[in-house]
């Protein structure tokens, strides 16, 4: 518990309580400094937050997130909020399978990392020895790199090198590309992709382990910080002021801000400092960000589907036809389901764009259609009562080589930035917004007492 306050404790703002800015405000605080938040909408979370479904009648996530055992930031944030991991989220070993178990990856091995992930490639079902033995020498290689390549290199042009299958392109590199970068194969950064397959693979026993939130994901751990720090919900800012001791935003003054926002905002917010006009390169990176949008379906079921495992790689052989990559047992997992609600399930559709303009409907019956073709013979999907779908239209930055990602500190004394699309070295998930959060809180405090 932070010290109570005291005539010289400093004061500051931070602009958007995603997980950047309420990370940011939870090191604020344990640093006595008194954070005020200024969040547009009503929900702390940001783009991973609960929403209220009027479809399905109940609360529900604005997109279905899976962590893994390597965010090792937001385990450590969580567990000093004294939240109990167990409570929170379902750990299981990776372990990849389609619904008819002709392909599955499952990490068993009490081997240390990376020699347990390499057994469990051998081991993996549906894959031709050949394809595994050229699996298994791509990762290799890039540990011998030590998970370094070209800042240019795609990672088509990685796995072309590489000498990889059009079978291990289909089953297992685009789909895992796509999960975790949000971006194509053709133009998503290697040297991201690299660091995501780092920090699955090669580090540490549990870095793999799938962590399935078992809770709304605002429940998760940022609705635990709404009591200890002051904000201000359905406040959009557009511009804030410098002062003689800092700044001015919505009539509050502060000595310090950290700005949480989509990176147009921050410029926009910018925009209205002095000199602003002196850093053109500044506000060229701020726009140069482009988003890949993230499309989730939420059936609801008449009965149980007695599938066994909690989650599932959707196969989309025919892209038109197979819109969703993963499929999770939501009822099977979350916590807090009602007993007298339906079982549901939820879809998850990533680099969405050509589906964006679809009709709705449409989609949800492609959608049943795939899951029904590859349900397995003894198990058949049980009939959907109701359905939503949530768009995430900018969930997260286009991950291609050569974008500018941006430092933390600014042009402007005691002005920092926050959030995914920083220079975290990872791609726009969420260990890379609480990572990003934290350092931006360590600096202006830093500044603060310098």
């Amino acid at each position: 518990m932070p010290p109570l306050d005291t005539p010289n404790q400093k004061s500051v703002a931070v602009i958007g309580a995603g997980w950047a800015g309420l990370a940011a405000a939870h090191t604020l605080q344990q640093h006595n400094i008194r954070v005020h938040v200024f969040e547009q909408s009503h929900t702390l979370g940001g783009r991973a937050r609960k929403v209220h479904s009027r479809k399905l009648g109940r609360t529900i996530d604005n997109g279905q997130h899976l962590l893994i055992g390597a965010y090792s930031e937001t385990l450590a944030l969580m567990q000093a909020l004294g939240l109990d991991e167990k409570e929170q989220f379902l750990r299981l070993p990776l372990d990849i399978s389609t619904l008819n178990q002709d392909f599955r990856l499952c990490l068993k091995s009490a081997l240390p990392a990376p020699l347990d992930f390499l057994l469990a490639l051998l081991g993996a079902r549906g894959l031709p020895f050949t394809d595994k033995c050229k699996l298994i020498r791509a990762l290799i290689s890039l540990k011998r790199q030590k998970w370094q390549v070209p800042q240019a290199q795609t990672v088509g042009n990685w796995l072309r090198q590489e000498k990889q299958t059009p079978f291990l392109y289909q089953a297992f590199w685009e789909p895992l590309c796509i999960a975790t970068l949000n971006t194509h194969t053709d133009k998503a950064s290697m040297q991201l992709f690299a660091r995501v397959l780092q920090h699955s693979t090669d580090a540490g026993k549990q870095a793999s382990d799938f962590l399935i939130p078992r809770v709304d994901l605002s429940a998760l751990w940022a609705e635990k910080l709404s009591a200890e720090i002051t904000i201000a919900y359905g406040k959009s800012i557009q511009s804030i002021q410098m002062t003689s001791t800092g700044y001015q935003i919505d009539g509050w003054d502060v000595e310090g801000v950290i700005l949480a926002t989509p990176p147009t905002q921050c410029a926009k917010i910018m925009a209205s400092l002095p000199g602003s006009e002196n850093q053109p390169a500044l506000m060229k990176a701020l726009q140069q960000f482009s988003f890949n949008p993230i499309l989730t379906i939420t059936l609801e079921l008449e009965k149980n589907w007695d599938l066994p495992l909690p989650l599932y790689l959707l196969k989309t052989d025919n892209p038109q036809q197979d819109p969703g990559q993963w499929l999770f047992m939501r009822s099977r997992f979350m916590k807090d389901t009602s007993k007298s609600a339906r079982p549901e399930i939820t879809i998850v559709i990533s680099q969405a764009s050509e589906w964006l303009d679809k009709d709705k409907t449409e989609i949800i019956r492609l959608a049943i259609e795939q899951l029904a073709r590859q349900a397995p013979a003894n198990l058949p999907l049980p009939g959907v009562t109701a359905w939503d779908i949530i768009t995430e239209k900018r969930a997260t930055f286009s991950a291609e080589p050569g974008l500018q990602r941006l430092p933390n500190p600014t042009a402007w004394p005691g002005l920092y930035l926050a959030g995914d699309w920083t220079d975290t070295g990872f791609p726009g998930v969420l260990e890379g917004a609480v990572k990003s959060g934290q350092l931006a809180a360590r600096l202006l405090a830093q500044h603060l007492t310098s």
